[in-house]
C-alpha cells in the first residue's frame, strides 16, 4: 500500500466513518501517536480539506487521543500559536470560556488553587453580575507574597469580577506542629470556609513541582519537616499543596502538614479543572492524570505532545 492510499484509508476512517483512534491505531498496526500525524499529513497534501467556520483554537485529533488513553478525563487541547504568549492568551480565554460556562445557573461554590495561569483564567472572565457565585480557598496560604498569583488574591479577585463571595482560609498552607494543626480546626473562621469548601461545585488548580516549592523561602528552609518520610526523587509534581509520585499517589498520606481539605474530600469534588501552561511539566502531567486526581485538563498542544511522549504511545 503507497503511502498515499495509507493516508487515505486513515483519513476516511476517521473523517467519515467516525472510527476512533483506538480502532484505527489496531486496524493499521500503528500507534495513536501516528494516527495523528498521519491525519494532519493528510491535511497538509490536500487528501482532506476542513472548512472552519468558527476559529476555537482546539485540536480536536489531540484531544481523542488523550481522552482514548484516559477515558475517565475530559481534554480540551488548546492551539499552539506563533508564540508563548499568545498560546497562554488563548488558553486562559478558553478556561475562562469553560468557567463562564460552569457559573451560568448563578448558584455555584468554585475552589481556587493559586499560580500565573490561574489569575490569568480570572482575568479573562466575564464581568456578569453572579451575586449567589462563592470562590473559596480550600487550602491554606502559600505564603507566596513576592507574587501577584497568591492564594488569597485568588479568590478575592475572582469574586469582584462577577459581584460574588469569597471565602478565605486565614492559615498558612503547611503547619508542623500536629497539636497546632488540629487546634487550628476548632477556630470559627476555619470552620465556616471548610464546611462552604466541603460542598464545591468545582475546583480549578494548576500543577506545581517541588521546585515551586522550594520557591518559597519559608517552605524551603522547612522542606523536610513537611515532608518528613518522602525521598524526593520520588516526587513527580505537586497539586492541592501535595505531592504525588509519577503513578498518581500521594505520597504524604500518613504524615500530611497541609491546613485545609483532606484528600479523600478533595477527591470527591465533581469537577477537578486543572490549567496547564507551557512545557516544562510533562512529568506532573502524567502523574496527574494516571492518578485521575482531576476531571477535566486544559492544556496547550506543545504540553500534549509531551505526554505521548513520556507514554511512549
Amino acid at each position: 500500500m503507497s503511502s498515499h492510499e495509507l493516508l487515505s484509508q486513515i483519513a476516511e476512517d476517521y473523517y467519515l466513518n467516525k472510527r476512533p483512534f483506538g480502532d484505527i491505531s489496531k486496524k493499521y498496526h500503528i500507534s495513536r501517536y501516528l494516527v495523528n500525524k498521519y491525519l494532519n499529513e493528510a491535511v497538509k497534501e490536500g487528501i482532506v480539506k476542513i472548512e472552519i467556520t468558527a476559529n476555537s483554537h482546539r485540536n480536536a485529533q489531540l484531544e481523542h487521543i488523550l481522552q482514548d488513553k484516559y477515558a475517565d478525563i475530559s481534554f480540551y487541547v488548546v492551539q499552539d500559536d506563533i508564540n508563548n504568549i499568545t498560546t497562554s492568551e488563548h488558553l486562559s480565554n478558553y478556561a475562562a470560556n469553560l468557567v463562564d460556562k460552569l457559573l451560568n445557573d448563578n448558584n455555584k461554590v468554585i475552589g481556587l488553587t493559586w499560580g500565573e495561569t490561574i489569575y490569568s483564567m480570572i482575568d479573562s472572565l466575564k464581568s456578569t453580575p453572579l451575586e449567589r457565585v462563592k470562590f473559596t480557598q480550600f487550602l491554606g496560604e502559600n505564603m507566596k507574597y513576592n507574587s501577584t498569583a497568591g492564594s488569597i488574591r485568588m479568590v478575592e479577585r475572582a469574586a469582584k469580577k462577577v459581584s460574588g463571595e469569597f471565602l478565605t482560609l486565614p492559615a498558612p498552607l503547611y503547619i508542623l506542629n500536629d497539636i497546632v494543626r488540629q487546634g487550628l480546626y476548632s477556630e470559627p473562621s476555619l470552620q465556616n470556609t471548610l464546611a462552604v469548601a466541603n460542598n464545591m461545585d468545582a475546583l480549578i488548580t494548576g500543577l506545581g513541582t517541588l521546585r515551586s516549592l522550594e520557591s518559597i523561602p519559608i517552605w524551603c528552609n522547612n522542606l523536610n519537616g513537611i515532608f518528613p518520610t518522602i525521598n524526593f526523587r520520588d516526587i513527580a509534581g505537586m497539586i492541592y499543596g501535595r505531592p504525588y509520585d509519577i503513578h498518581g499517589h500521594f505520597l504524604n498520606q500518613d504524615d500530611d502538614k497541609i491546613v485545609g481539605l483532606p484528600v479523600n474530600q478533595i477527591m470527591k469534588v465533581p469537577r477537578r479543572i486543572c490549567l496547564v501552561r507551557g512545557k516544562s511539566k510533562s512529568r506532573p502531567v502524567v502523574g496527574a492524570l494516571r492518578g485521575k486526581l482531576i476531571t477535566d485538563m486544559i492544556l496547550t498542544e506543545a504540553m500534549a505532545y509531551r505526554i505521548l511522549n513520556e507514554e511512549n504511545l
